[in-house]
């Protein structure tokens, strides 16, 4: 499911008020803005949420009760949380030391840390890259607080927030023949030169993508890092299979690159914060992680990530 806090506001108050106009006055926002939220919703719960009659307004079918029973307690959680972080707004400082895993960090951590320093300018933040293991390691050991990587985590030893699914994409170079589609097949990928992101658990995972098809990639080139994976890739020298994308337009100092969907349903982490379970949060890391998650629940990260394709006919079909 896809849809926003703001989605769930519009969609609370026009059954609040059992009316689209009278909710879009009491929000101070347009009727075709709280139609649009409602439309959205049903069409994401494939559910009518409403009723509609010209001359009496809205009103809930079943499902839509039940929905907005969950919505109310969700809203409830989220106005604790505000008075929650205000309070801590006031008291909280000190240092919070972050372990991330490289590709994540320059994608996610500016916008959460942007954020964090706003509400909380007393805050002292220590940030470290690494590989999966080295990031895991050094919560391990101590010298983090807290990671943000990719899950999934043993359940037993760690705590794991997700923020959201890392659905794997294609990244080709803008004059290659197969970006101007609306997607892409491993299957037309597999004899192209395909530059790997030289990290042991990056290269497993990409691999495994393909033999889940029988099929085995052409890889030709491998860099240390996403940046110069891009770069390549803008150059004309190959494709390359992300999980994130940055949530800005980059420029490359050669060429540009095209980012499309992957067909079909492939194996996707979710990218989140890992905590020890036997590690109490200072309060200083508590509010950082609960300000990753509300920004999670606005919908902040969505442009970190690209929906899978999913052929017409496997949709509903359960498979």
């Amino acid at each position: 499911m896809h849809y926003t806090l703001k989605h769930l506001r519009y969609v609370e108050a026009a059954e609040r008020h059992q009316s689209i106009t009278a909710a879009a006055e009491a929000l101070a926002v347009s009727p075709s803005s709280i139609a649009a939220a409602i439309t959205h919703i049903e069409a994401q719960t494939r559910q009518p949420i409403f009723s509609r009659a010209p001359s009496r307004g809205v009103s809930t079918t079943q499902f839509g009760r039940r929905f907005l029973d969950e919505v109310r307690l969700l809203l409830g959680a989220q106005a604790q949380f505000d008075s929650k972080v205000g309070n801590l707004e006031r008291v909280v400082d000190g240092t919070a030391r972050i372990a991330c895993f490289t590709p994540l960090a320059p994608i996610l951590l500016p916008t959460i840390l942007t954020e964090v320093r706003e509400r909380y300018p007393a805050f002292q933040i220590n940030v470290r890259e690494g590989s999966s293991e080295e990031i895991v390691r050094a919560v391990d050991e101590g010298e983090a607080d807290f990671a943000i990587c990719y899950g999934p985590v043993q359940e037993l030893v760690y705590r794991f927030l997700p923020l959201f699914v890392g659905y794997p994409h294609v990244a080709l170079p803008a004059a290659h023949p197969l970006a101007s589609g609306r997607f892409v097949t491993l299957e037309q990928l597999a004899p192209e030169p395909l530059v790997v992101l030289d990290l042991e658990l990056s290269r497993r995972y990409l691999m495994d993508l393909f033999a889940a098809r029988n099929l085995t990639p052409n890889v030709v080139y491998s860099a240390r890092t996403t940046d110069m994976m891009r770069a390549l890739i803008a150059a004309g020298m190959g494709y390359a299979i992300f999980n994130v994308r940055p949530m800005s337009k980059q420029t490359y100092a050669t060429g540009d690159l095209v980012r499309l969907p992957l067909a079909g349903e492939h194996d996707a982490p979710s990218a989140g914060v890992l905590m020890r379970r036997d590690v109490a949060l200072s309060p200083v890391c508590q509010a950082i992680v609960e300000a990753c998650e509300m920004q999670a629940m606005r919908g902040d990260f969505d442009r970190a990530f690209i929906r899978p394709h999913i052929p017409q006919e496997f949709r509903g079909s359960g498979t």
